[in-house]
């Protein structure tokens, strides 16, 4: 079974680096985050992208989606920095998920 500290230290790992990519706006800790996720980060990219896009989508019903002075407006900023957080810490659960059923899978427990 994968150690409780290890798991809790990964999953915090890849939300710090979604976080520090939120915070600079710079896709590289992005990248590295859904690198660090894969095989579920193959899923957490699509899901991303296309949560911004719906985000933008259904939000900009209700509210502009560019400020006065030209930059993205601070509600879509917010919105989809935190759906990224979200997506790939929501990766990295499945991915120690994963790892504990192969785990004991390979090691069986016999009573």
């Amino acid at each position: 079974m994968v150690g409780r500290f290890a798991a809790a230290a990964y999953v915090v790992l890849i939300g710090g680096l979604a976080i520090a990519g939120a915070a600079h706006e710079q896709a590289a800790y992005y990248l590295v985050a859904v690198a660090l996720t894969l095989p579920s980060g193959a899923v957490a990219l699509p899901v991303m992208y296309g949560g911004y896009a719906l985000i933008s989508a259904v939000g900009g019903i209700w509210f502009p989606v560019a400020a006065p002075d030209g930059e993205e407006a601070a509600w879509l900023s917010t919105g989809s920095a935190t759906l990224n957080v979200v997506a790939l810490m929501c990766a990295a659960v499945v991915n120690v998920l994963l790892a504990e059923r192969v785990l004991r899978r390979r090691h069986p427990v016999h009573q």
